[in-house]
């Protein structure tokens, strides 16, 4: 969860999330490529073979670039990445409204907030429920919220 200042709930960056960031990174760096071999095509329809070297050059070091692109992207603010519509339940909520909400918006997690207002207090996953449900039994999970 993202919070402001007073611990407010303001966004959610999750995996899909940055998932999602870096696939707009890779298409837009593919388009720049494309559209760089489009301008060097030479008179005839052929693309001259300095610049075919050079785009298999290009090419080939683009695991390179993309790290160079994430790299300069962490620099961007959390506001460019998370989701800023998150859906919250309040803390006074039974796991089983919380998982009914999960599942109705098809959602991994969800910010838990204190009655009445948007500060954040926890979270719960969809882990947490399959623990509870005892499908997880590996998974030790020792919130005595949680027992029976």
């Amino acid at each position: 969860p993202v919070v402001d200042e007073n611990n407010n709930v303001i966004g959610l960056v999750t995996y899909k999330e940055v998932a999602a960031a870096k696939q707009r990174m890779w298409n837009k760096e593919q388009q720049r490529l494309r559209q760089a071999a489009r301008e060097d095509v030479n008179g005839d329809g052929g693309v001259s073979n300095q610049r075919q070297k050079d785009l298999q050059d290009e090419l080939q070091s683009e695991t390179a670039k993309r790290k160079t692109e994430e790299r300069r992207k962490r620099g961007t603010t959390v506001k460019a990445w998370m989701k800023q519509h998150v859906k919250t339940v309040e803390a006074s909520r039974t796991m089983a409204e919380v998982e009914a909400i999960l599942l109705a918006n098809d959602v991994g997690c969800i910010p838990v907030v204190k009655d009445g207002t948007m500060q954040l207090v926890g979270m719960v996953t969809r882990t947490d429920l399959l623990r509870q449900h005892r499908y997880y039994q590996s998974l030790h999970y020792h919130n005595k919220g949680m027992s029976d």
